[in-house]
């Protein structure tokens, strides 16, 4: 992934997690960014992206079996939407 790109997305998750309140155009962004697995709880999964952001990700939408095996340190690409301080992601795409 290009890194203007990579950069776009932790500035837009920044700004969503600093408090960013009520409708705006952040909340329906489709996002996808390359990170790696810091752990991962019943449904949430966080990640820390290569520029040391760190990402907490809603699997909900997300099929169990694109998860499951995932362990912490392992590369995936997430694919969602922002929504209020989190990713809430369609795909997680296992890169190991």
């Amino acid at each position: 992934m290009d890194k203007p790109i990579s950069v776009a997305i932790i500035a837009a998750l920044v700004f969503v997690a600093a408090g960013a309140t009520g409708s705006s155009a952040a909340d329906a962004t489709s996002v996808q960014f390359d990170a790696r697995v810091s752990w991962i709880a019943a449904e949430t999964m966080v990640v820390s992206t290569d520029e040391a952001s760190v990402v907490s990700v809603d699997l909900r939408r997300v099929p169990q079996d694109e998860y499951q095996r995932l362990a912490t340190g392992d590369r995936v690409i997430v694919t969602g939407t922002l929504e209020r301080n989190r990713v809430v992601a369609t795909s997680i795409e296992s890169l190991e």
